[in-house]
Formats: structure tokens, C-alpha cells, sequence
């Protein structure tokens, strides 16, 4: 069976359980009505956000998950996404791209958390 993104997501939601780390989900994704989407935008929902927020001694972290390689080509960041991402890097926050939990693990190891 392959790996979906969401599979991919739960399972590091699992993993940051877990741990007990301060992290929620950003469920910016997902197919809306107009109505709500634009409702949604003026509320302030942005696009391009990291699917995970994670917050470490007042540090913002963000895990951009992506599927990894299958039979089909490996998830890939979009233009959004990279503009969004600089603009948090620019700002002192950290985002890190996952594939699996494995990928989530050395982003911890990285950032200093594990």
C-alpha cells in the first residue's frame, strides 16, 4: 500500500505525541466553498503554511509533510509554499520538510529538541 501524505502526517502526529512536545496541525489544506474560503482568508488563513506548527522554548518550528517516493514522484514544495517559508526564516522561525517520521526525528536531532 502506499504512502499518502495523510498516512505520512498521522503517523508523525503519532511520533509528536509521543514526545510531548507543544505542536498542533494546520489544516490549511483540503477542497472549500467559496463562501467558507473566503470567510477562512478574511479570518487570516494564509496559504503556503507548514502542515505542522511546533513551538520548542519559545522557538516556531514548521514541518512542511510531503509524501515521499513511491510509484508515483515524490511530493515537491510549491511556489507558495517557498515564498512562505522564506518569509517565516526571514522572520526567526525554522521549517524543516518530512517525508516520514524518520525525517522528523533528525529535524529534531538537527533543531536540538531530541
Amino acid at each position: 500500500m502506499q504512502d499518502t501524505e495523510h498516512q505520512i502526517q498521522k503517523a508523525i502526529t503519532q511520533y509528536l505525541n509521543l514526545l510531548g512536545l507543544c505542536w498542533w496541525a494546520v489544516p490549511n489544506g483540503g477542497r472549500r466553498n467559496i463562501v467558507t474560503a473566503t470567510k477562512l482568508k478574511s479570518e487570516g488563513v494564509k496559504s503556503g503554511i507548514p502542515d505542522i506548527t511546533l513551538i520548542h522554548k519559545g522557538q516556531y518550528y514548521g514541518i512542511e509533510v510531503k509524501k515521499p517516493k513511491t510509484n508515483t514522484p515524490k511530493g515537491r514544495l510549491s511556489q507558495t509554499q517557498l515564498s512562505r517559508i522564506a518569509e517565516i526564516n526571514e522572520s526567526g522561525g525554522i521549517v524543516g520538510l518530512a517525508y516520514s517520521v524518520a525525517d522528523v526525528e533528525e529535524l529534531l536531532q538537527i533543531w536540538g529538541i531530541l
